[in-house]
């Protein structure tokens, strides 16, 4: 019997099509619900969205033979769960796509991956290191940077950036906590009923609060709602399933680092918005901040230690 420990998976050209699927899909979803919003009811578009993502999943779900069924000791975790990463996460981040640029929402979002490892610390007594620490200041660092911008700019307000910081935290938060779930509970059943959850929530919020903003979608709002339910939720976490369990954890968590790369590109290309020198500095505070948080083994004094000693290496004799 070897000891020698198991190969990790080859990455193959369909898990490349998957991350690819994933970033583009999730980046891009930024501007297209940047045009939806400002000219549609936000709760109603996301409620529509929510409708054909769990119809989608559980067509899914269906054809492939996967139980939805959830035991009585996981419904009150799923509900849980289902609070915090989807609508503790879309109802704030709905609203601050509408006061800031669809780049600038991408990029706050997605220091998400910085408030997780806060949370964990907080609430699963993981210890936050020095890496932990550098990380939480370059995204501080972005958020007000952005800030500091978005006076100045037509189209962004700085409450926007308070609001979808908050989307980032409690994102983070819901991470934390699924992460340390113990569900025997499918990963599409449980985005199956988390998409369902969402929905019932955002139906209560739109007729509470955009009644008198109702009409029926044009043609371009449907083809962002059916982006929304089919591409974004139902396509994009099927292939996010894909690449979590046959990717490493950091080679998972680093493929989302694109996303806010796409949020900015495709805002710049979609929706003629402008990139400032602010948006690109964020960007590249939260892409830093990020590697340092996904990769626990990147050590940067042994960087510097490797190049002392190839310095004192001798070169090939001529």
């Amino acid at each position: 019997m070897s000891n020698h420990p198991p190969e990790p998976a080859k990455v193959n050209a369909k898990d490349l099509l998957m991350v690819l699927i994933v970033t583009v899909s999730w980046g891009m979803n930024y501007p297209i619900m940047k045009y939806v919003v400002n000219s549609y009811p936000p709760s109603a578009f996301r409620a529509y969205t929510f409708i054909v993502g769990f119809v989608s999943i559980g067509l899914y779900a269906y054809f492939k033979g996967i139980s939805l069924a959830v035991i009585s000791e996981e419904r009150w975790p799923v509900f849980k769960l289902s609070m915090f990463n989807m609508v503790g996460w879309h109802l704030p981040m709905i609203y601050g796509v509408s006061m800031l640029n669809s780049g600038r929402a991408a990029i706050i979002g997605y220091t998400m991956p910085v408030w997780a490892l806060v949370a964990s610390a907080l609430l699963y007594k993981e210890k936050i290191n020095a890496r932990s620490l550098v990380s939480i200041v370059l995204a501080m660092a972005a958020a007000l940077l952005l800030a500091w911008g978005s006076h100045q700019q037509w189209g962004n307000h700085p409450l926007g950036v308070g609001v979808m910081l908050m989307a980032a935290l409690i994102w983070g938060v819901g991470n934390a906590m699924m992460k340390n779930a113990k569900l025997a509970l499918h990963g599409v059943a449980l985005t199956f009923w988390a998409l369902f959850i969402a929905f019932v929530f955002f139906l209560c919020i739109t007729i509470a609060f955009e009644t008198d903003q109702w009409a029926w979608p044009n043609l371009l709002q449907w083809l962002a709602i059916l982006y929304g339910g089919v591409i974004t939720f139902a396509v994009s976490y099927v292939a996010w399933f894909h690449v979590a369990r046959k990717l490493s954890a950091v080679s998972s968590g680093l493929s989302i680092m694109l996303v806010p790369v796409f949020g900015v590109t495709g805002g710049a290309l979609v929706l003629g918005e402008s990139v400032t020198i602010p948006d690109v500095s964020a960007l590249i505070l939260i892409l830093i901040a990020m590697v340092v948080v996904l990769t626990p083994n990147f050590n940067i004094q042994q960087i510097f230690q490797r190049i002392k000693r190839a310095k004192k290496t001798p070169g090939p004799q001529q």
